[in-house]
């Protein structure tokens, strides 16, 4: 992947190792009949993607990545 940005990736990828994707630990979440992947980082879990079937959970405000995961 290629990242066009002046701005730094540090700041970017929020402080993890950005030279090496492999020392992130994703966790996937089951909610319903859809899943949330995330990180688990001092007791919260951070949003990084949605995987559903259903369009409509794509434009809900709770799955937004960068949110706090709460299960419903």
């Amino acid at each position: 992947m290629v990242l066009h940005t002046i701005i730094p990736l540090e700041q970017v990828f929020g402080g993890r190792d950005s030279t090496n994707p492999e020392s992130i630990n994703y966790e996937y979440r089951r909610t319903g009949n859809h899943f949330v992947q995330g990180v688990s980082q001092e007791g919260r879990f951070t949003i990084e993607r949605l995987i559903a079937t259903d369009p409509a959970l794509y434009l809900d405000p709770r799955y937004a990545p960068g949110r706090d995961f709460k299960a419903p």
